[in-house]
């Protein structure tokens, strides 16, 4: 197996491209991740059957399409690179905790911003399809199941926006992804990581050969539909540490198997996954073995979107579809498919508006949030990392 032992392990991937632009790459896959997920919640989601009513002033415009169709695979691409950026955080954290404030300081002040901005908006839209209560923002800021909370209090809890799932699916990977680095640390990390997943895969076939009732809790508790996608990040950042590491090939190639023996997750059954998924891997192993390839997606307004993708994610759904079922009963129901020149002006005032969001909320609350902890005391377990760090 190639060396695993942390972020500084040698590499033998061509050099022409540094780690900075790499990551640059991966905001431009972002950005069309996010375009992807837009078309699909613009065209697809919100009319039948998925929806019991069309809420697009064009109607059912280009709904068959296949981008926009298998559009919210563009979730599961954020999940390939959440798997491969969250390895890094991972690797780059001394202690669980230090971990687990990166991720709060990257993502809840920009959830607290925007569910608040979406619930302001969806309740000055007259007669708007979207209808968040006060109590939608207890799952939503803590970036928890919905259900959990239905459950506790017995009236029934949703997201402020029904995008966020994602995000609950995250923090579960979070979750689970750094009890398995941190007890186990970072030269066991990849293969117990590979034995964990692959535990995981035939359990779950195996109650279903039993026909357990509760076959839905695995995925619930562990997140286990999106995970091959998340393998797939951490194969990559395997390969990242080490072109040569076996691990992270056999990563890869468990995540395409997970995704073929799990059978769950969008469209499955069908080929759009495994294409997703290709595409996917495509991009990672260019980015490795032939960044030259991808360089474009550095290009710096692509990646731009991509830096504010977040923000983005998290405002688009609910505000924008509210938005052109406002100019669907404007004009008295669906019309022609010229209405359907307004997503471009839509789509880019939302990135217009996460711009704005990145550099003058996102950004800032980050670094005063990290920062503010670097000036506290630190605990003892991370006095401790900090000295075992020092050199004898």
């Amino acid at each position: 197996m190639g060396t695993t032992s942390g972020a500084s392990a040698p590499r033998h991937f061509p050099s022409k491209m540094d780690d900075h632009h790499r990551l640059q790459v991966l905001d431009g896959l972002r950005a069309i991740a996010i375009v992807l997920v837009i078309g699909y919640h613009y065209f697809v989601r919100w009319t039948p059957p998925l929806a019991p009513d069309n809420f697009y002033p064009y109607g059912d415009f280009a709904a068959e399409f296949w981008l926009f169709r298998y559009g919210d695979l563009g979730v599961e691409l954020f999940f390939i690179i959440s798997g491969f950026v969250i390895s890094m955080t991972l690797f780059r954290s001394r202690t669980i905790g230090q971990f687990f404030w990166k991720r709060f300081s990257r993502l809840f002040p920009t959830m607290l911003l925007c569910s608040a901005l979406t619930y302001l908006i969806l309740t000055l839209i007259p007669n708007s399809p979207f209808h968040p209560d006060l109590r939608d923002f207890i799952p939503s800021l803590t970036f928890t199941e919905p259900l959990l909370w239905s459950k506790v209090f017995g009236v029934p809890f949703r997201a402020v926006d029904g995008a966020y799932w994602s995000l609950f699916v995250e923090v579960k990977f979070y979750f689970w992804i750094s009890v398995l680095y941190f007890s186990t640390g970072a030269a066991r990390f990849f293969r117990v990581v590979a034995w964990a997943f692959g535990i995981l895969v035939l359990i779950d076939l195996l109650l279903r050969a039993l026909n357990f009732p509760h076959l839905w809790s695995i995925d619930f508790i562990f997140a286990l539909s999106a995970l091959p996608w998340f393998l797939a990040g951490i194969g990559f950042y395997a390969l990242f540490v080490d072109a040569k590491s076996r691990i992270g090939r056999i990563l890869l190639l468990e995540a395409i198997a997970g995704l073929a023996f799990l059978h769950m997750g969008t469209h499955a059954g069908t080929p759009a996954p495994f294409i997703a998924m290709g595409c996917g891997y495509a991009v990672f192993l260019a980015l490795l073995m032939r960044p030259k390839w991808v360089a474009w997606l550095a290009y710096p307004p692509l990646a731009a979107i991509g830096v504010a993708s977040y923000s983005l994610y998290l405002l688009h759904q609910s505000i924008g579809v509210a938005l052109l079922d406002l100019l669907r009963r404007s004009i008295g129901g669906a019309g022609s498919e010229f209405y359907a020149l307004v997503v471009p002006f839509l789509t880019g005032a939302l990135i217009v508006t996460s711009l704005l969001v990145y550099r003058y909320w996102e950004a800032p609350a980050k670094e005063f949030l990290l920062s503010w902890r670097k000036a506290l005391p630190a605990p003892l377990a991370e006095v401790a990392a900090e000295r075992s760090d020092q050199p004898t």
